[in-house]
């Protein structure tokens, strides 16, 4: 569809149901050439879309200034509202961070001061428990022996009783064995010879015998 098509498919359009009215229309209802053109003319000049207006090169010089006055009373609100706000903030925050920090370095100090003194204590502690440990060892040492030598004393005096009964049951026993010896051996010989040995003689005899044995 050509340009001058589309033109009078739009003055088809637009035109009044009687054709004798207006736009000079003919009576058979047909446009001429020329009227054509004048109306696509006016069509293009009138229907056509506006540009953007930031685009407009007759505008750009209030453009600039509105702009340079936006950004001198912005750069004024922050300079005299915002950024003094904002390092106030910062610099508070900087504040604690430091008092944070120094905080933290102090109950590191007071820790490994407790840790120290804990240690030491611990030390201590472990010192006079193995000194203890040790005077309770010699103490118990000490007594261990004291009453070993007295039992050793005892057991020795008790020895020494036992052996001086038995040196005696030992010599009553041999003197009675000497009697009891004496007389069988009188006896035997009596019995024998008929006739009665002497003591001597019956002494030396036992005497000799017990050597014997």
């Amino acid at each position: 569809m050509t340009a001058s098509a589309a033109n009078e498919f739009k003055m088809a359009d637009v035109a009044p149901e009687n054709p004798d009215q207006g736009y000079g229309a003919s009576p058979s209802g047909e446009t001429t050439e020329g009227q054509t053109e004048t109306v696509g003319h006016e069509g293009g000049a009138h229907g056509g879309k506006p540009g953007l207006p930031q685009l407009d090169t007759t505008t750009f010089a209030g453009q600039i200034f509105w702009l340079l006055l936006s950004f001198a009373v912005l750069y004024f609100i922050i300079s005299r509202f915002a950024a003094p706000k904002i390092g106030g903030v910062i610099a508070d925050r900087a504040g604690r961070i430091r008092g944070d920090l120094d905080a933290a370095a102090e109950a590191k100090k007071a820790s490994e001061a407790a840790v120290a003194n804990y240690e030491r204590a611990l030390a201590d502690a472990r010192g006079r428990a193995v000194k203890m440990s040790e005077e309770i060892r010699t103490q118990v040492q000490a007594e261990a022996n004291a009453k070993s030598d007295v039992a050793a004393k005892q057991l020795a005096a008790d020895a020494a009783k036992a052996e001086a009964s038995i040196a005696a049951m030992r010599a009553g026993a041999m003197s009675r064995l000497n009697t009891i010896a004496r007389d069988t051996a009188a006896e035997i010989v009596q019995k024998l010879t008929g006739e009665s040995a002497s003591a001597s003689d019956i002494d030396a005899a036992i005497n000799a015998a017990l050597k014997r044995s």
